[in-house]
């Protein structure tokens, strides 16, 4: 069985906040309003002089550097994007997984399942890690234009990487089962702006996440009182709330504390909200959390993990 050995998260030391992209953005007043008074978000980390690959070997390096014995068994990195395109010219997804591909190490880049590739990526570790391999998985890009920062009344996007180490070796975070479901409507996303590929996705999102999370917790044979946090994608606080309401649990379990200082950062937030909870030291052994995300096209992972 997968275990989480350790991870690590990066970002621009640059922070933004929502009033001073509002410009760039063409926000009106009530679309901000709307997205500080009830989506939750203030500031975001974003620095667009700074490239992906000092985000990815900032968290790398510490990430390594601390796991020794890991980092010598390391057999498969993977870097896992939303964006099939990570630059205006893209070249640098390469440049990520060359260090590693030098080693002799398997390395592939991931990006179907969109902002729910990083969390879809553990069961793809567990089937290609062998019992004495370390995976990488890399979750990280960035927010490079306009189009890409904002999804029209529903969330702007921050950037920040997350590096995770996973073995069979049994470690404090073990990856119980995982769950992913598709809606296949939203599927064609060519960037066309006058392309209505989003037409819908407003409507059937709540019922999606709901049906997903239900849908996962019947896999897992559990009930959400079995469950001690959500730890969701940052799309927005709005959503979860209503989440919450639809499928009558405490919305408390959902952790939203990081939405407002770091935005949506695509598919690294689940990680960014599990690195809150060990940092304010909210688990203890035989929590059950959930990890979940959903990106366009449209893909919903719901990921079980134990505290040991």
């Amino acid at each position: 069985m997968l275990h989480i050995v350790d991870f690590e998260l990066d970002h621009p030391e640059r922070t933004e906040f929502l009033e001073e992209i509002s410009e760039d953005l063409s926000l009106s007043r009530n679309q901000r309003r709307m997205f500080s008074r009830f989506f939750g978000f203030e500031a975001f980390h974003y620095d667009e002089q700074a490239p992906l690959a000092q985000m990815t070997s900032g968290a790398v390096d510490r990430l390594l550097a601390r796991n020794p014995r890991s980092a010598a068994a390391l057999s498969h990195v993977t870097h896992c994007h939303t964006l099939p395109a990570i630059t205006h010219c893209d070249g640098e997804s390469s440049s990520i997984l060359a260090p590693f591909a030098e080693q002799g190490l398997e390395v592939f880049s991931a990006t179907m399942n969109h902002c729910a590739t990083g969390l879809s990526m553990l069961s793809a570790m567990d089937q290609l890690l062998g019992d004495a391999d370390t995976g990488l998985v890399l979750i990280a890009e960035k927010a490079f234009h306009p189009d890409v920062r904002l999804i029209k009344n529903t969330t702007i996007m921050g950037e920040c990487a997350a590096a995770v180490l996973v073995r069979r070796e049994a470690s404090r975070l073990r990856v119980v089962d995982s769950h992913t479901q598709h809606e296949t409507r939203f599927w064609q996303n060519t960037g066309h702006l006058d392309e209505p590929y989003l037409e819908g996705f407003e409507d059937m999102y709540l019922d999606f996440a709901c049906n997903t999370l239900t849908n996962a917790l019947k896999r897992f044979g559990l009930g959400m009182e079995d469950v001690r946090f959500i730890l969701p994608h940052n799309v927005n606080m709005a959503s979860w709330i209503m989440i919450a309401q639809i499928l009558g649990f405490d919305r408390h379990k959902v952790c939203l504390s990081t939405i407002a200082r770091f935005g949506h950062c695509f598919g690294a937030d689940p990680f960014i909200n599990l690195m809150q909870l060990i940092k304010d030291d909210k688990l203890v052994a035989g929590d059950r959390l959930l990890l979940f995300s959903i990106g366009l096209g449209a893909t919903a992972t719901c990921t079980l993990v134990q505290v040991n």
